[in-house]
């Protein structure tokens, strides 16, 4: 699995990217035009992200635009709904407004600050994401 990991908090960020590592490879980023960029980049080489966390509050580029961005790069490439990247924002914002905004938005769940890994793995096995079984190389 290819995973796409927002975060401008740098404790956070390491505690996702350790939390990701047995998931698959990620590219970890605190800038969200890089994270759209790459994202972009990777559809193009029709070697998209299957995940990605998005941090909502971020400086310049947001965590709502990263999202329009993504959601539209995967319907330019015909990429969207059932093949789409799965996205989980990950937020401070405990609002019925930001909860709204994403789902709007069209994220697949919404991850409230703090959290812990376990409360993140949790939520991935709700959307029948498991860690891949490391002997094989093979998703569980």
């Amino acid at each position: 699995m290819k995973i796409l990991i927002l975060e401008d908090d740098v404790h956070l960020l390491k505690v996702l990217s350790w939390t990701m590592n047995p998931y698959g490879e990620y590219y970890a980023t605190d800038n969200g035009a890089d994270a759209v960029r790459v994202f972009d980049e990777a559809m193009t080489a029709d070697e998209p992200f299957q995940l990605a966390l998005l941090d909502i509050m971020m400086p310049g580029m947001n965590g709502f635009e990263a999202l329009q961005h993504i959601r539209r790069i995967e319907t330019l490439h015909k990429r969207d709904g059932r093949d789409g990247a799965k996205i989980i924002m990950l937020t401070a914002l405990d609002s019925a407004t930001s909860i709204l905004q994403s789902f709007r938005e069209n994220c697949e769940a919404y991850l409230t600050k703090p959290y812990t890994p376990k409360d993140l793995e949790e939520l991935l096995r709700g959307l029948g994401i498991d860690k891949r079984n490391t002997t094989t190389g093979d998703y569980q």
